[in-house]
């Protein structure tokens, strides 16, 4: 082992000391993968043949996926509640930032809704064959059918199914790589509805085609 020495004195009454420190020098890793001696020097001759060390290349394949809430409303997701804030059935409450309302007065109910954004990240599928979907596990305090989705921007109509039935399928030909979904997402209020605080979960999924 190569080391480097460094000295410094030390004076001590009647006393003159040299001491000389020995430091390691930083070794350098390294694997042989062939010597020779006596080779031809002839071009194109194999000075050193490493075919007895091969260098093995490792991985692990997999494949990925990842869906994200990404923005609720026009602002960024900060976590999974979606509050529409205060709703009733003429459109007479003042909505939530990045809510509109549109009134039915002949059927006497108001839609209130907004745009809710998802992130997609997959790869390992080989062609668009994913689609998002949502299903409501239960009603919980919603009624069956008032919790809707539709295209982004839109006032929704189509309402979430409730499980066991099949999930609706928000947006389908999901390729490789990143993809941004948008959704309307809302509540449909009727004048027969008493007040009352309304909650109720919905699940959204990546599932394969």
């Amino acid at each position: 082992m190569s080391t480097l020495a460094e000295g410094f004195r030390l004076v001590v009454p009647g006393i003159v000391l040299v001491l000389t420190l020995l430091a390691a020098a930083p070794s350098v890793a390294q694997v042989d993968l062939c010597s020779a001696r006596g080779f031809s020097v002839t071009a194109g001759a194999v000075a050193c043949s490493g075919s007895a060390n091969p260098v093995r290349v490792t991985a692990t394949v997999r494949t990925y996926a990842r869906l994200a809430l990404d923005e609720v409303f026009g602002s960024p997701a900060a976590g999974l509640q979606v509050a529409l804030g205060e709703i009733d059935a003429h459109c007479v409450s003042s909505p939530a930032p990045g809510v509109s309302c549109v009134a039915d007065d002949a059927g006497g109910s108001a839609t209130w809704y907004g745009s809710i954004r998802f992130k997609v990240k997959l790869t390992g599928i080989g062609a668009a064959r994913a689609r998002v979907t949502g299903v409501r596990p239960s009603t919980g305090t919603i009624p069956g059918g008032r919790l809707l989705d539709g295209p982004s921007g839109a006032p929704p109509t189509r309402a979430y199914p409730v499980a066991p039935a099949t999930p609706a399928d928000l947006q389908t030909s999901i390729a490789n790589g990143d993809t941004v979904v948008s959704r309307s997402l809302g509540l449909k209020v009727t004048s027969a509805d008493p007040p009352a605080p309304w909650s109720g979960d919905t699940v959204f999924s990546l599932v394969l085609e």
